[in-house]
């Protein structure tokens, strides 16, 4: 593969779940991918960093409303000192994640999706991981 063509993963992490999106090839869109259990995490980056395809990742920060950070950055940066020892190539963004899971409902709202599946956390998860990721793209763009 070109090394013009490839991904980012976003990572938007829970205490019990993880959403999941990824970008296109050219890295203009993201789109949800899925969510996994956050126990579960580390095996599922294993597979897609191992497809060659994603050479990035942008993690959601979980700041405080007020903008200090909250206990939450603790397991964040548990997890990126992780990816950092596993993928000592892979580049690691961090991109302010408040109101992601707030923007994800209102997406869902905007796009049509009846109530019953906007109520999804693992849909939410995943929203907001492309929300963040897209917000990545968006400050990033060339």
């Amino acid at each position: 593969m070109s090394t013009d063509y490839f991904r980012y993963v976003g990572v938007d992490i829970g205490q019990k779940r993880t959403g999941l999106a990824h970008t296109d090839l050219l890295r203009t869109i993201a789109s949800p991918l899925e969510t996994v259990n956050t126990s579960d995490l580390m095996p599922r980056l294993q597979g897609l960093i191992g497809t060659g395809q994603y050479k990035g990742l942008v993690v959601g920060w979980p700041l405080e409303t007020s903008g200090k950070e909250g206990a939450s950055v603790l397991r964040v940066r548990s997890f990126i000192h992780q990816v950092e020892k596993q993928f000592p190539n892979l580049e690691i963004h961090k991109v302010d994640e408040r109101y992601s899971s707030k923007d994800a409902n209102s997406v869902m709202i905007l796009s049509g999706l009846p109530k019953k599946k906007r109520q999804e956390k693992k849909r939410i998860d995943q929203i907001a991981a492309a929300l963040i990721l897209q917000r990545f793209l968006d400050f990033n763009s060339h």
